[in-house]
């Protein structure tokens, strides 16, 4: 755990990594050009990927209906192969 953690260069106290503020005395940790670097690191993990949405959609509602017309033949040849 204590690898989340820096300690503040001004007073000390131990501040997690990637702080932009030092809780203890407010002080600024990073440089404006490395707070919008964090700004949009978190921006970009929070984007809906809707290519990759859509892909699985498609994939499940496939096997749904592979699933839908040929559960019969399924179950048959898994009772023939385990010799049910």
């Amino acid at each position: 755990m204590s690898n989340n953690f820096n300690n503040c260069p001004y007073c000390g106290k131990k501040v997690m990594k990637g702080a932009m503020r030092c809780v203890a005395c407010g002080k600024i940790q990073q440089t404006p050009e490395e707070q919008a670097a964090a700004i949009e690191k978190l921006q970009s993990r929070r984007k809906f990927n809707f290519k990759k949405f859509l892909n699985r959609t498609v994939a499940i509602m496939i096997i749904g209906v592979l699933y839908y017309y040929f559960s019969d033949r399924l179950i048959e040849i898994i009772k023939n192969t385990l010799g049910i």
